[in-house]
C-alpha cells in the first residue's frame, strides 16, 4: 500500500488504452493560456498571465493548499486566470467555469464566503446509485489526493469539476450527480480515486481542451460576453438555456463576424452587447 504522501510514478493507464501520459508544468500552463486566448466570448483583457516568479499570493501556507504537494502549489502560482466575480462567472464550458486561486489572498473573503472548491473539494459521505441497478451503495467521505488539483467548478449539482492529476497530466471529471461504474483500477492503485470519486472517463488535458474547442468551432457552445445578469450563465449550448430563436440569433452574429476562421472578436462582442437588451422585444 502506498503512503498517502508518496507521489505515484506514471504507468500505463487502462483508461488511455494502455498509454502512459506524462505531466509537464510548462505544457499545462501553455495549453490553458492558449485555450483562454481561443475562447471567443472572453475579452482578451480579462485573461491575466502570471507575473515573473508566479502569483506571490499563492503559497503552501495558503488556506486550502496546506496539504497539497509542492508541485500543485507551484502550478497554481503559474497558471493564467480569468477575471470574474461572485455573480459573474467566466463560463468556459457547459456548467464549468475556471477556479481562480488568486481569491485565496483576498482579505474581504471570510471563511464562510470562501468558495467551496477551496476547502470542500471532497467526496462527501452519502449514497450513490449503482448504475443500472435499483440499489444504493454507501460512499465514505474521501478527500482528493494531494497531487490532484481542481481546474473548473460549477454552481450546482450538475457543475463539471475538472480534476488534474499532476503525476501524469490527465484530467477526470467529477460530477456531483454520479454513478458507480465497473472499477478501472485495482483498489491499491494510486489512481483508484477516479473510480470512487469521478466519471468513468479520463483524458489527457490536450484531448479535453480540444473537445471544448470543437464545441465552440461548431457553435455548439456560444458565449455571451458582458451580459451576465445575476446568476445568468453567459454560455448557451445547443439551445438548452434559451429559446431556439435566441440561440440561432447568437450563432448568426458569430458567423457574421467571421467565426471561426476570420473572427473579429471586438466587433462580435459589440454586436452581441447591442442585441442582448433587445432580445425579448
Amino acid at each position: 500500500m502506498m503512503a498517502k504522501t508518496e507521489i505515484p510514478v506514471p504507468r500505463p493507464d487502462p483508461r488511455l488504452e494502455g498509454a502512459t501520459s506524462k505531466y509537464d508544468r510548462n505544457d499545462v500552463v501553455a495549453q490553458i493560456e492558449s485555450f483562454y486566448a481561443f475562447l471567443p466570448h472572453i475579452p482578451t483583457a480579462a485573461v491575466h498571465k502570471a507575473p515573473a516568479g508566479g502569483w506571490q499570493s499563492i503559497t503552501s501556507e495558503t488556506r486550502g493548499l496546506e496539504n497539497k504537494t509542492p508541485e500543485v502549489v507551484e502550478l497554481l502560482r503559474r497558471l493564467p486566470y480569468i477575471d470574474g466575480s461572485v455573480n459573474k462567472h467566466p463560463w468556459i464550458a457547459h456548467e464549468a467555469y475556471p477556479c481562480d486561486y488568486r481569491v485565496l489572498a483576498r482579505e474581504d473573503i471570510s471563511p464562510r464566503d470562501t468558495p467551496g472548491w477551496v476547502i470542500d473539494v471532497r467526496q462527501d459521505a452519502g449514497f450513490v446509485t449503482d448504475r443500472g441497478v435499483e440499489r444504493k451503495v454507501r460512499a465514505e467521505e474521501e478527500t482528493w489526493p494531494p497531487w490532484v488539483v481542481q481546474l473548473t467548478t460549477g454552481t450546482d449539482r450538475e457543475g463539471q469539476c475538472l480534476m488534474l492529476d499532476t503525476t501524469d497530466g490527465t484530467v477526470t471529471m467529477y460530477c456531483v450527480m454520479r454513478y458507480l461504474y465497473e472499477p478501472t483500477y485495482s483498489s491499491d492503485d494510486p489512481r483508484a480515486w477516479r473510480d470512487r470519486m469521478c466519471d468513468y472517463e479520463t483524458r489527457t488535458l490536450t484531448d479535453q481542451l480540444e473537445e471544448w474547442r470543437r464545441e465552440y468551432r461548431n457553435l455548439f457552445f456560444v458565449g455571451l460576453p458582458n451580459v451576465n445578469e445575476g446568476n445568468y450563465v453567459s454560455l448557451l449550448y445547443d439551445g438548452e438555456q434559451q429559446t431556439e430563436v435566441a440561440f440561432k440569433k447568437v450563432r448568426s452574429i458569430y458567423r457574421e463576424n467571421g467565426w471561426p476562421d476570420n473572427y473579429e472578436k471586438k466587433a462580435c462582442h459589440e454586436a452581441l452587447e447591442r442585441w442582448w437588451p433587445t432580445r425579448n422585444k
